[in-house]
């Protein structure tokens, strides 16, 4: 796996970025959210609640493969959810620029997705040397 690791983590970071850098038409400033948890909180309040935890848990699982592949190829735990962490940042201000909507929530649930493909790998790799 780890020699696949590489490339694996390379096309799964192309489909992210496919996914998430399409152009959208929204227009500056109804696609900005900057208050962290406050698009979390009001998609709970309102009639969206469905569709808001539908995109909260996309959010998580687009980058939980990144988070375990990435620690597959380096074990270095704290740098890969940090790397991570700064894909997601650079990725919604990419998003501001081409019309979709540019959100701090979305790293924070982006950044969590990576750290529990992290705890996964590392899981995964304890397992493997456990004895059966």
């Amino acid at each position: 796996m780890r020699s696949w690791a590489p490339w694996l983590l390379a096309a799964a970071v192309l489909v992210v970025l496919a996914l998430t850098l399409r152009p959208g038409h929204l227009s500056p400033p109804e696609n900005v959210n900057l208050v962290p948890l406050a698009g979390i909180v009001d998609e709970a309040r309102n009639a969206n609640g469905r569709l808001g935890l539908i995109n909260n848990a996309g959010n998580i699982a687009l980058f939980v493969p990144l988070g375990f592949l990435a620690s597959v190829v380096t074990r270095r735990k704290a740098a890969v959810i940090a790397a991570l962490a700064g894909l997601s940042v650079v990725i919604e201000i990419v998003q501001y620029f081409v019309g979709r909507s540019a959100d701090v929530d979305d790293v924070l649930l982006n950044t969590l997705g990576a750290a529990l493909g992290v705890l996964l790998a590392t899981a995964a790799r304890s397992r493997r040397k456990t004895p059966a």
